[in-house]
């Protein structure tokens, strides 16, 4: 950060070692003086100069997250010219620039550390406020989904009915399970799709791969059989969620268990 705020001082620097530096004239405020090659060019090079260090001053500011910064750019001006023209003592020699230039990072470090600390604590405020509000919205969908014909709840909470019947024996912890999915949330959101990528999910059936909802389900399946889940989020991803599934989440599945490959 620090050297990008130095850079625009070193940029004009380097554009101006071979320019008069001894005028004191005033800055010209009309388009008159603009007629000659030597005023256009004299302008062009300062408004470029300008649009240099206000994208470096942007780029600051939003790699701070838009912290303030408090400055007199009639003193920013006076240290380039300060800079440029070596003939005349300077406000501030280096050693008293640097320092102050460490003292202002010190400060908006600080400053994006507040600024930061605030905004985690609001965001875990509004999560947790999601979180209770899906809680009692799925605790009132699941209590009148298992009244639903068709609709088979088991002791862990999970609610199940079959679109279509499968064959065979049920899948067990260790076999490999083919699976086409796809997964919303309880305002019919959809967050994931194995249908739509057109690729079945083949994994390993373990406690570890998968979160609880799916491996009782699995574990009650059988080869081609179709069902719409409801998970619980106790049989998800909690309170916590993750970064696609808010707190306390009631998950929605429709699932297909293609194939069955037994462990070895």
């Amino acid at each position: 950060m620090k050297k990008i705020l130095l850079f625009s001082a070193i940029f004009a620097s380097v554009v101006f070692t071979s320019c008069d530096l001894n005028s004191d004239s005033q800055a010209v405020k009309n388009k008159a003086a603009l007629e000659t090659q030597k005023g256009k060019h004299s302008y062009a090079i300062g408004a470029d100069i300008g649009r240099s260090i206000n994208m470096q001053m942007g780029a600051v500011k939003q790699q701070m997250d838009a912290v303030e910064l408090d400055l007199d750019y009639s003193l920013i001006l006076q240290g380039i010219k300060d800079k440029l023209d070596t003939t005349k003592p300077a406000l501030m020699n280096d050693s008293e620039a640097t320092a102050a230039l460490g003292e202002l990072i010190a400060e908006m470090q600080k400053a994006y550390a507040k600024k930061d600390s605030i905004a985690r604590v609001q965001d875990s405020i509004a999560r947790a406020q999601v979180a209770a509000e899906n809680l009692i919205k799925q605790k009132t969908f699941l209590e009148k989904n298992k009244a639903e014909a068709g609709v088979i709840a088991t002791e862990s909470g999970l609610q199940y009915t079959t679109v279509t019947e499968g064959k065979g024996k049920t899948a067990k912890i260790g076999d490999t399970v083919s699976v086409h999915y796809t997964g919303t949330l309880l305002d019919g959101s959809e967050f994931d799709s194995s249908v739509k990528r057109n690729q079945p999910l083949s994994i390993a059936l373990s406690e570890g791969g998968f979160i609880k909802g799916w491996i009782e389900m699995l574990s009650l399946m059988k080869k081609g059989q179709k069902v719409k889940v409801w998970i619980p989020s106790s049989l998800a991803y909690g309170e916590q969620g993750n970064p696609v599934i808010p707190g306390n989440s009631l998950l929605i599945f429709e699932m297909e268990l293609l194939d069955i490959k037994p462990a070895k």
